[in-house]
This record gives structure tokens, sequence and C-alpha cells, in this order.
């Protein structure tokens, strides 16, 4: 398997999260587009969901435990439509500035339990990126035993295809400059965590706080955990602000910018 980088793209920076109905955020995914146009490495491109997954998740009662099956199930033509809106509208951006890609949504082939991938198949990912063409893929719904339905966030995508397809790299874009050691939103003295291991890891969850905007899937610290969990060789994972122009760039070049790096166990 040729070896690849995993690029998140926040939901928050994609999206414009706070406004109903969804919007994309289109200077923000011009710009990243033209930010990536250099890569030589094949990449898999996950989408969080934004506006277009998490406010539809939320009105159909995703997140609720007390939801019944019927109304979750109600609900994903609705969440892939917005999905499937938000996913071509990326694809067709990247395309116009030379960025060879498909969409591969989780739905069509992924079955969850209680939230936990069960099968996921990767397949058609490895034979595209082998291709020479890129993947776009995304937070999605997801029929599940037990719920009927559930949210597979793109965190969760990222953390099974690192375990999976042994990344040259994992750049996770968000709209902060990283993981803070307090609220910076009401803190003006919190600074960045430079970086999360072994050695201050239940520490700083501790101080983690949930996004501000609907987010049925956790938020930040539901982001760390998960990327805190990959297996399979100190794999390093960068939390970084994809809305400052160029960070993405200098990352690709292995370039230094104001992140967190979370070194997995």
């Amino acid at each position: 398997m040729t070896e690849v980088i995993l690029l998140k793209l926040g939901g928050s920076v994609i999206t414009h999260k706070h406004d109903s109905p969804p919007r994309l955020a289109i200077n923000n995914v011009r710009r990243i587009a033209k930010e990536l146009q250099g890569v030589s490495s094949p990449m898999i491109v996950v989408l969080g969901g934004g506006a277009h997954g998490h406010q539809a998740a939320h009105s159909f009662g995703y997140g609720n435990p007390t939801t019944p099956s019927t109304k979750l199930i109600a609900g994903i033509p609705q969440i892939r439509r917005n999905m499937t809106e938000l996913s071509s509208s990326i694809e067709h951006i990247f395309s116009q500035n030379g960025i060879n890609s498909v969409v591969i949504p989780p739905f069509a082939s992924t079955f969850l339990n209680d939230g936990e991938i069960i099968s996921f198949s990767l397949s058609i990912m490895e034979r595209t990126i082998e291709s020479g063409i890129n993947v776009i893929t995304h937070g999605d719904v997801c029929y599940d035993l037990q719920r009927g339905a559930a949210i597979l966030s793109g965190d969760t995508v990222i953390t099974y295809l690192a375990h999976s397809m042994h990344p040259k790299r994992i750049l996770i874009g968000t709209d902060v400059d990283g993981i803070f050691d307090g609220n910076p939103r009401n803190n003006p003295h919190a600074k960045v965590v430079p970086r999360i291991d072994s050695s201050n890891r239940e520490q700083i969850l501790s101080q983690v706080e949930s996004s501000s905007a609907i987010d049925v899937t956790g938020g930040m610290l539901k982001k760390v955990q998960e990327l805190l969990s990959i297996q399979g060789g100190n794999i390093e994972s960068i939390i970084f602000n994809l809305t400052v122009p160029g960070r993405l760039e200098r990352l690709i070049n292995g370039k230094s910018v104001i992140c967190t790096k979370v070194l997995s166990r």
C-alpha cells in the first residue's frame, strides 16, 4: 500500500458551522485547494460534517441516547443529502485546482454496533490511492446494529484509517491553533500545548472542553481521545489552525507552525 497523507478538514473551517441552512465556506475551501496543489504524496482527505452534518443530525435526535431508532433512521436521507452536497462541492473545487480525487462515502460500506465500527471496507480506497487518485471521504450517518443508525465522525474515520494504512502523516485542520491548557475564549492566558503524550495526556484531557457549536460527535475532547488511541508505532498527529493561510502548506512541506502534536501510545 502506497504511503498516504491523512488530512482532516474540520467542519468549522469548510462550512459556516453556525449558519442554518448550512453553507459551504467557499473561500476557505478554495484556499485549501491551492495550498494542496503541490502535494505529490497520495492523500485521503476526511471532511468534518460541520453545519451540513451536525445540524441535520441534531434535528433528528442524534447525540440523545433516548431517541428511538425510527427517528434516527428517518434522518438518514437528509444527513446523506447534506454530506453528498458538501463532499461533491469540495471535490469540484479540488478538480478546478488540479487535484484529482473521488468521493467515497462511508455509508455505502460501513456498519456500526453501538457507535463502534464493525465493518469498514478499505478495498476501494486502497485501489483508488494505488491508481494515483486522491480520496475524499467524510463523517457520515451509518446503520447501527443496536441503535438503528448512528453518526460516524470524521475523527473516528481518521483513527480507523490510521490503524489500517500506516500514513506518512496525520494532519488535523481545525479553527484553533491546537489544544490549549485552558479555554482561550474566556482565558486570555491560555496557551497552546505543543505536545501531548503519555506524560501529560490525563492532565490535558481533563482540561479540554467541548465545541461551543452544535456537535453530536463529541467536539475537541473526542478528537484528542481518538488520536491518542491510534496504535501500531508511534504515530504523530498534528492539530493546527486551518483558518490561517499558509499553515497547511507549511506542514505539507515539513516546516514548523504553531500546533499541538499528539503522540499515540
